[in-house]
């Protein structure tokens, strides 16, 4: 059975959800299918296009009155991924619905309604500060229409046309794709995300061409016995394995095709137009293998678990140009380097640096590249001891995939260290954003995470996990109570979880200097994660709830000082180090008034037995 788009997004509003599918209008389907689509099928093919933690995802949907023709909008490094989805009910009895022209010819202007801004068209809150986050100058665009129902044909010739053009911006359609889905595109999109898995299992066998009175390829050994080979091959052949093998070849690629730009509509042209010419203008692939046997007579590789690290884009645009035409890519020579990549336990950081090194695109998350770091590797160790909550074991996922396992509780490395700077030190985007998250350099937010203050490490301490561990499951609490405060008084200044779990650990910290207590040891006891299980009334809960209010009311009168100023900008205030301070003298104010019971803001069983420790 083929895997059918339709279907799993039933499942998914289901599952993932929690929702009825069959209470839903079509415009409530069409905003969740459009998550669907980024959540599912793009992030599992390029990762590094879509946030990975909940409330960047649900800030991404916009959804709704004066969203100007969005259902999602995401930007992730210099790219921008716009969709808009629309849903058509399907019955097996009845003629597909044919859509309207202007609808898709409307979304081709998107970019244009999107530069006017605010000032020109209405514009819901969301959209407002997606929009403000764009680079117009430098970022490039990916405009994906993704439809249920039949399209008009003049919407494909649209297609083939591009976007409405801005006069202020002259080089704007080099920069962007446009992609025009139907239901067979979307079903073929779907299988291709599903075939993605973190470790590739490809079997390919790799042609190298004829090179007259020559071997078929170089073969460099170094003195460790790593082996790398090096030659041409068609690129007809490099599009036969794609087809066979779809994405999964990319898996260690962490970057995907990223649609028809204009360096990929290049590619394409130069192999169809000027074959003699790729070899010398293209920078070839760059793959792994777990082994490789040779074939020389046949001038063949068999390799292992064949992914392809560097050169989706050149591998996609000529698997295009070939579906196109099957001898258009025949004469094309392509540079290849296969490398054998020894086993993790032999060598475990040369894998980590043959991708890094060949992966420079802006696009990838620089968490990826930690992914693989001793000290990731005993964290997922260390998760794994950890007792069962309510049935279902703790699986701590240092890679990005996208798969789905019911029977754990899943935590994303990022998300785990996003909570915990948060947490202790504040929200990563005052300090500079991922970026700083995951610089390893003594200023670097991983070095105050995973390190000991000067380098970093292999493995955490026991004590050190564990405190990380408390305050996350703190956090995982206050999350919840944070949702539901929202849902009842939205509050402006509550808007970023992440600095909500800043103002509750100074709330926490404060409580306990005053004592003359360290709060290290008290989260320590909170690493283990059935006291998030206990009803209600449970003490715990109690002190939690207790430091929520405050740091509730503590955000909401800095947020209250700091929006009467001249120049005061929504979002800059949740990236600026004044916001910390001023969240830290609220907290302090509010201290004075509740101090009398101090006790009821620590934890229970908690003694004078540490000094005071300003962050651990």
């Amino acid at each position: 059975m083929k895997e059918l788009f339709r279907e799993h997004f039933r499942d998914y509003v289901a599952s993932d959800l929690g929702l009825k599918f069959d209470s839903l209008n079509e415009v409530e389907r069409s905003k969740y299918m459009a998550r669907f689509y980024a959540e599912k099928v793009i992030r599992c093919v390029n990762p590094g296009l879509i946030p990975t933690t909940e409330e960047e995802l649900a800030a991404c949907v916009v959804d709704g009155s004066d969203d100007c023709g969005v259902d999602f909008l995401s930007r992730e490094g210099d790219n921008v991924l716009i969709v808009q989805a629309k849903f058509s009910g399907h019955k097996k009895t009845s003629k597909k619905r044919l859509e309207d022209p202007e609808s898709f010819d409307f979304f081709c202007s998107v970019l244009s309604r999107l530069f006017a801004g605010p000032k020109k068209f209405k514009m819901n809150q969301k959209l407002k500060e997606a929009r403000a986050e764009i680079d117009w100058e430098h970022d490039s665009f990916l405009l994906h229409y993704i439809t249920l129902a039949q399209p008009a044909q003049n919407s494909f010739n649209q297609q083939s046309q591009g976007i409405h053009p801005i006069s202020e911006i002259q080089d704007l359609t080099d920069r962007v794709a446009l992609e025009l889905l139907d239901e067979q595109g979307l079903n073929k999109s779907l299988r291709d995300a599903l075939s993605v898995r973190e470790e590739s299992s490809a079997r390919a066998r790799v042609l190298f061409s004829r090179n007259e009175g020559q071997p078929p390829w170089l073969r460099f050994q170094d003195s460790l016995g790593r082996i790398s080979y090096v030659g041409r091959v068609d690129g007809s052949q490099l599009a036969e394995i794609f087809r066979a093998h779809k994405s999964s070849i990319f898996s260690l690629n962490i970057r995907n095709y990223i649609g028809d730009n204009l360096t990929n509509r290049g590619i394409k042209a130069t192999a169809t137009n000027a074959p003699d010419d790729f070899f010398f203008y293209n920078n070839g692939i760059s793959a792994l293998s777990s082994r490789i046997d040779e074939d020389p007579d046949n001038r063949a590789l068999v390799c292992e678990d064949f992914s392809i690290i560097n050169g989706a884009q050149t591998v996609r645009s000529l698997q295009k140009a070939h579906a196109d035409d099957s001898n258009a890519v025949r004469d094309v020579r392509v540079l290849i380097r296969v490398t054998e990549a020894r086993p993790k336990e032999v060598e475990p950081d040369f894998l980590y640096s043959v991708t890094k090194y060949n992966n420079t695109q802006n696009a990838i998350k620089v968490a990826d590249f930690r992914s693989n770091d001793k000290v990731q590797l005993d964290v997922a160790a260390k998760f794994e001891r950890l007792p069962a909550r309510g049935g279902k074991k703790f699986r701590y996922r240092n890679k990005r995939t996208g798969e789905r396992e019911p029977n754990r509780i899943s935590i994303a490395m990022e998300e785990f260290t996003k909570t915990a700077h948060s947490f202790l030190w504040g929200p990563d985007d005052v300090f500079g954003g991922s970026q700083y998250l995951f610089d390893t350099s003594k200023d670097g937010g991983y070095l105050k995470i995973y390190g000991n203050g000067s380098e970093l490490l292999p493995a955490l301490t026991e004590t050190q996990f564990n405190r990380l561990v408390g305050a996350w499951f703190i956090c995982e609490y206050v999350k919840d109570i944070w949702e539901r405060e929202n849902s009842t008084a939205a509050s402006e200044a509550l808007e970023r979880r992440w600095m909500v779990f800043f103002a509750v650990g100074e709330s926490m910290r404060l409580a306990y200097s005053h004592q003359g207590q360290d709060l290290g040891p008290a989260l320590e006891r909170l690493s283990d994660p059935n006291w998030y299980l206990e009803p209600e009334t449970q003490s715990h809960k109690a002190v939690v709830r207790r430091h929520c209010k405050l740091a509730f009311t503590a955000l909401k009168n800095a947020y209250g000082e700091s929006s009467k100023e001249k120049d005061f900008r929504h979002r800059n205030w949740f990236r600026n180090q004044l916001t910390l301070a001023s969240v830290q003298k609220q907290l302090e104010n509010l201290w004075e008034v509740v101090s009398e019971n101090a006790d009821n803001y620590l934890l229970p069983s908690t003694k004078r037995d540490g000094a005071p420790s300003s962050r651990t």
